[in-house]
């Protein structure tokens, strides 16, 4: 009875303890909750833009977010993009409900802007927000945007007409836009060289090849066109010499890009081999002169 009693307390005591420790272990055990991680993707990892000088590109990935160690019944997933060089962007959906560890899927959208330079790339990021239960978490993902050269080529000449006389020159000079997108080099050629043969012109470029113009710039070419030196006793006489330029890089990729641009030389008056005008003129005067002589 002694050694009971003597028991008692001490178990009474361990009791308590044990108590004290549950209660005090049983809150906070169920108080933790893990933190959420929030992983987002996109694919591809780059596309390639196709623009024109007067149509916009667009491209489009696909992406997903998933949240691990989901602590709450649920956390809305905010989604923001942006693209550095200055473009516009849209994702779908902007955002989600998540009550799950699993991928939800989502869309976004980047636009290229018309004749955008093929050097430009951009770089899409998608920064995604999660909220829910006290939790904020936050992640990102980056893909790279190109755009696809094209290839344009436009000639233009302040005076692509010119009066002469026969068996004199004619000298013409015209720019050679790059109005594509990308760094450039063209072909020159006469189109109509044989018929001018014939005719027995002779003209000649400044060069047979332009290279490397910058988009959006030019170089001029020069063209010399010496008309025929035939016994000519009155003319009256329009000539078409017919100038194309080709794409370099275009005929690279397999695809043709030319344009043609016509100079005309039109020839008005007479043309005796050996005759100079001045020598004429020279002797009228002479003869004037002796005239007047013989008259007085």
């Amino acid at each position: 009875m002694n050694i009971s009693r003597r028991l008692f307390p001490g178990m009474a005591a361990l009791i308590l303890l044990m108590g004290a420790l549950l209660a005090f272990a049983t809150p906070v055990s169920a108080g933790i909750n893990p933190q959420p991680a929030l992983t987002c993707t996109l694919d591809p990892s780059s596309q390639e833009a196709r623009v024109s000088e007067s149509a916009q590109g667009t491209v489009q990935f696909t992406g997903s977010v998933r949240v691990d160690k989901l602590p709450v019944e649920r956390i809305v997933v905010t989604l923001l993009s942006s693209i550095d060089a200055g473009w516009a962007s849209q994702c779908s959906p902007s955002s989600l409900v998540i009550t799950d560890t699993q991928a939800h899927s989502f869309s976004v959208t980047g636009i290229i802007p018309q004749a955008t330079p093929s050097n430009i790339i951009g770089n899409l990021k998608i920064d995604a927000k999660g909220t829910g239960g006290g939790f904020n978490v936050v992640t990102s993902a980056t893909v790279i945007i190109t755009v696809k050269p094209y290839y344009r080529v436009m000639m233009e000449s302040d005076m692509p007409y010119k009066e002469i006389s026969p068996g004199t020159q004619a000298f013409y000079s015209f720019k050679l836009w790059n109005v594509g997108n990308a760094i450039d080099s063209y072909e020159m050629e006469i189109v109509n060289l044989k018929d001018l043969v014939t005719k027995k012109w002779t003209v000649t470029l400044s060069s047979t090849q332009v290279a490397k113009i910058n988009p959006n710039e030019y170089k001029t070419v020069r063209i010399t066109a010496q008309s025929p030196r035939d016994w000519t006793i009155w003319k009256s006489e329009p000539t078409m010499i017919n100038v194309k330029s080709s794409s370099l890089n275009a005929k690279e990729e397999q695809t043709v890009v030319t344009q043609s641009f016509p100079l005309y030389a039109y020839e008005k008056g007479f043309y005796i081999p050996g005759f100079d005008p001045i020598f004429m003129i020279a002797a009228l005067a002479m003869g004037a002169v002796l005239l007047k002589k013989k008259r007085q």
